[in-house]
């Protein structure tokens, strides 16, 4: 989305976001130096984050490519969802490797059933948003 049709919720949503990020890469940086991780790991940590954050800020500028619709008809609703279903998401991917992280640097150990509970999180705000979108193209193109 374009920083001059952003509200203040969605920048403070951006905002919150990289702050997350970049303190979980922070947290990397400490993690491999106070428990003698190797390099390569805390790299391919960081590198995973940073691809994985770049690409969901390049689909909430170029929300078309979401759903693989034309520029023309990702306008209006259906643009507005997506670029929030793409923010939810990078905002659910950043704060729950951040909890890791914390809970890392900590030397506490998470259940297993949290990355399942992360990866439903996602999945349940993309339905969420794709049923809304999908909902409005029928109502826009209904024959």
């Amino acid at each position: 989305m374009k920083k001059n049709e952003m509200t203040w919720q969605a920048m403070l949503a951006e905002a919150v976001g990289l702050v997350a990020a970049v303190v979980y890469l922070g947290l990397q940086i400490y993690y491999g130096i106070a428990y003698h991780v190797s390099v390569v790991q805390i790299l391919l940590n960081i590198a995973v984050m940073v691809l994985v954050y770049a690409g969901l800020t390049m689909l909430g500028i170029y929300p078309e490519h979401v759903n693989g619709l034309p520029r023309e008809i990702c306008k209006g609703d259906v643009r507005k969802y997506t670029v929030r279903m793409v923010r939810v998401a990078k905002l659910i991917f950043a704060g729950g490797l951040l909890l890791t992280s914390i809970c890392d640097a900590m030397g506490k150990e998470l259940p297993a059933a949290y990355t399942v509970v992360v990866l439903v999180l996602m999945v349940v705000t993309a339905l969420y948003y794709e049923y809304r979108i999908i909902k409005i193209l029928r109502k826009r193109y209904k024959k």
